[in-house]
């Protein structure tokens, strides 16, 4: 069995173990399955949402008390790692290169349309968004 299947199954598993009995008369359909596993999953995210909100103050205080000296780059607590990252280092470019950035653009879009460009596609993963909370009114 892949491993994908074997995940897929694992958690349609946990998901009905937590699901509370369906009377003996009645089959789940395989949509119910699904259905299931997405509200498990939609439930999860919606978790994961909360606990990032209540972390984001949590990490500032952390980086407060880095850049006042009481806390190392890299530590360890309670067996947990901890490791700052400065963040990713962009750069903004004058006009001339900007220009040129523009030309190569054009150039990798004419390889694209003429097919001397080989694709290359990265790791496939899925994106699940909470629904957008409708606007309080004021």
């Amino acid at each position: 069995m892949s491993s994908w299947l074997a995940l897929l199954c694992w958690s349609l598993n946990a998901v009905l173990m937590v699901m509370p009995a369906a009377p003996a008369e009645s089959v789940a359909a395989p949509s119910d399955a699904i259905d299931a596993l997405l509200d498990a999953i939609t439930a999860l995210k919606a978790q994961q949402k909360q606990l990032e909100q209540q972390l984001e103050p949590l990490l500032e205080a952390l980086s407060e008390a880095m850049a006042a000296g009481q806390l190392d780059l890299s530590f360890c607590h309670n067996d947990w790692a901890f490791a700052h990252s400065p963040g990713r280092l962009s750069y903004a470019f004058p006009p001339a290169v900007q220009q040129i950035e523009q030309k190569l653009k054009a150039a990798r879009d004419l390889a694209i349309q003429q097919g001397s460009a080989s694709e290359k596609r990265g790791k496939p993963f899925w994106t699940i968004r909470a629904p957008k909370t409708p606007a309080l009114p004021f």
